[in-house]
């Protein structure tokens, strides 16, 4: 009995395998068809030195066919970084986009303490790394092209590396937190309480305190608003979420209202949706490749 259990469980093994499909071309890529290796897009790892930090993350690199003047865009990630953009990131490859996604300084593995200040001097040193000659001759990437997307805190970061960087394209702000306006309206230990809440556990860092005091001491100085002035000549694409309970609106109406009239291209769309966009992914990423290939000048061909 035993022998023919054996026997029938081999040539049963035997039937699902020979009738199994084989894969064909059109079956193995979801973007397209690829002759060689050499056509595919690729994803390197990110090892960056800022400011004696080691950053850590992802590059995500389209396909060759889309040429060597590719726009970029470096993914800034919220406090303390628990929700991703993989899925708006790889739709951005798929249409010629290099994606450049960082762990901030002390957060989900890269090195140093973290601060918010700290994730600013991060995208600013990252996006002047991806606009130099040597970055964009490797990644194919067009140094007047280059953007940075931010959720949340990382609309902060955006904000306020975008003021310092005179060569960036623009921003791309998701929900983004005027922590600045937000540390002016809180006590610290209402503001620490905030951040505790949002995971502040998760973040390599010197203190809870130091974190805090980082915010305090320069609030004002990262206020929207302040720097608005500073967004001659770049484009702006603000999103919120109509149910988003997270961070207020008020400063960026106000921060709105404040960007100069040479600001080149303005879109500001509200969604469905809560602080993390959920249930309006598709929409966004489509509107946001939309919006950064119309609104470059090397557009992928």
């Amino acid at each position: 009995m035993k022998n023919l259990l054996l026997t029938f469980g081999a040539a049963f093994c035997a039937l699902i395998l020979t009738s199994a499909p084989t894969p064909t071309l059109a079956q193995s890529g979801d973007d397209g068809t690829y002759a060689t290796e050499a056509e595919l897009p690729r994803i390197d790892a990110l090892i960056f030195e800022s400011d004696g930090a080691t950053i850590y993350g992802q590059i995500l690199v389209p396909a060759p066919k889309f040429g060597t003047a590719r726009p970029c865009v470096i993914f800034c990630h919220g406090f303390a970084g628990f929700t991703r953009w993989d899925d708006v990131a790889h739709e951005l490859c798929r249409a010629g986009i290099v994606v450049i996604i960082p762990h901030h300084r002390g957060a989900w593995g890269s090195e140093g303490e973290y601060t918010v200040t700290g994730c600013i001097r991060d995208a600013e040193n990252l996006a002047a790394w991806a606009m130099s000659a040597e970055t964009a001759a490797k990644y194919g990437i067009d140094p007047t092209a280059v953007w940075l997307v931010g959720h949340s805190m990382g609309g902060n970061t955006a904000v306020n590396a975008a003021a310092r960087l005179p060569g960036l394209k623009g921003v791309v702000l998701i929900a983004p937190c005027d922590i600045g306006f937000m540390a002016g309206r809180m006590e610290k230990d209402e503001l620490k309480n905030f951040l505790i809440g949002e995971g502040m556990h998760a973040l390599h860092r010197a203190s809870d305190d130091a974190i805090v005091e980082d915010i305090t001491a320069n609030a004002e100085n990262m206020r929207f608003t302040h720097a608005a002035p500073s967004f001659q000549g770049k484009k702006v694409f603000l999103v919120t979420g109509e149910y988003d309970k997270t961070v207020p609106t008020e400063p960026l109406d106000a921060f709105w209202s404040a960007l100069p009239d040479g600001t080149q291209a303005r879109k500001r769309e509200q969604y469905h949706s809560g602080h993390s966009l959920m249930g309006s992914r598709l929409t966004f990423a489509g509107a946001l490749k939309e919006f950064i290939l119309t609104e470059n000048s090397s557009k992928p061909e």
